[in-house]
């Protein structure tokens, strides 16, 4: 378990809470905002947390290599697989190489952003989440 801190911005009826950290303080496989430097997480809210407290949580770092490969491994050995495919396809049928690559990258690369959305959903689903377990002020 990594600890991260944070400012609630939203309280849920659910027991969830919107939680804005700096980017340093967790790890998101897929993350949406890898580039700002601060991002809204959802953490569980046990400990009844009001919007504007500073609270800490902890970050559950199960599954961090498999959702690394998930996300940066399998989307390109995709799309290098698809342009093989593309090069060979060319090759065979008297296309063009290039283009026929070209276009088997692309299609490697669909597959794999459709392959992602759906290990994102089953990500979300899950039941580890971030917990919010102090509140500091």
């Amino acid at each position: 378990m990594r600890t991260g801190t944070g400012i609630v911005e939203k309280v849920y009826d659910n027991g969830l809470a919107k939680v804005q950290t700096n980017r340093n303080n967790l790890y998101t496989p897929c993350s949406d905002s890898m580039c700002d430097n601060n991002v809204v997480i959802d953490a569980v809210n046990t400990i009844g947390a009001q919007k504007g407290q500073f609270v800490k949580f902890n970050i559950p770092e199960d599954k961090v290599a498999v959702g690394g490969i998930m996300c940066f491994g399998m989307p390109l050995a995709l799309i290098i697989i698809w342009g093989i495919f593309g090069y060979w396809f060319g090759n065979q049928y008297g296309y063009t190489s290039e283009l026929t690559a070209f276009a088997g990258m692309v299609i490697g690369g669909l597959i794999g952003a459709f392959l992602l959305k759906r290990y994102e959903r089953k990500i979300n689903s899950n039941t580890t989440k971030i917990d919010i377990i102090e509140i500091i002020s």
